[in-house]
């Protein structure tokens, strides 16, 4: 029995099955390279009839190459990849599994400031441009103290916007999306 809601109900039995999250940056001469990366994957079960079952990863990775043009000023041309892998099973029915995603070229500017205890990093790109996801903009301002010589505290703030298409069953669905929030962790310097 659904209930007044048209079949709905809570999920009673949410999951977090990992996560992964790290970064790497390397810089020599005039030359610098940036990858990040996040996997994560989540779940949850309802019991009430009609049962549902969902799992969901999500896929990010972003990385790009730059060379210094100006002090420390860079410009950047790299790729970001977003995907989700969902697999639903409602009551009796088969599952429902996909893996929609894009991989997005991008160019951009990147600016870092390398001290002996302070690093100033600041990147804006942008790219897509039909051949992913029709518009992805990013910016990032992160500050990285090194209190010691090969370790760190990093912090800062990220804001990405998303604007995509897909077609299933001949029906194309734009979706835009808007994330943005704090940066924190820890760094290893060598």
């Amino acid at each position: 029995d659904g209930g007044d809601n048209g079949g709905g109900g809570n999920i009673i039995d949410g999951r977090f099955d990992g996560a992964f999250l790290g970064g790497l940056s390397v810089s020599r001469g005039p030359w610098r390279i940036d990858a990040d990366g996040l996997w994560a994957a989540v779940g949850g079960d309802r019991a009430q009839n009609p049962k549902l079952t969902v799992d969901v990863d999500v896929i990010y990775v972003h990385a790009t190459g730059g060379r210094k043009i100006y002090k420390d000023l860079y410009v950047t041309a790299g790729v970001r990849r977003y995907a989700l892998t969902y697999d639903i099973k409602l009551g009796d029915r088969p599952n429902f599994r996909r893996k929609p995603g894009v991989w997005d070229p991008l160019i951009g500017l990147g600016w870092h400031h390398a001290g002996e205890k302070l690093e100033v990093h600041a990147t804006f790109d942008g790219g897509g441009f039909g051949v992913g996801a029709d518009v992805d903009i990013a910016a990032a301002l992160r500050l990285d103290w090194k209190p010691v010589k090969h370790f760190g505290l990093t912090a800062g703030y990220n804001v990405l916007y998303l604007k995509a298409s897909d077609t299933v069953v001949e029906k194309t669905f734009t979706f835009t999306q808007t994330l943005h929030g704090p940066i924190l962790g820890i760094g290893f310097y060598f």
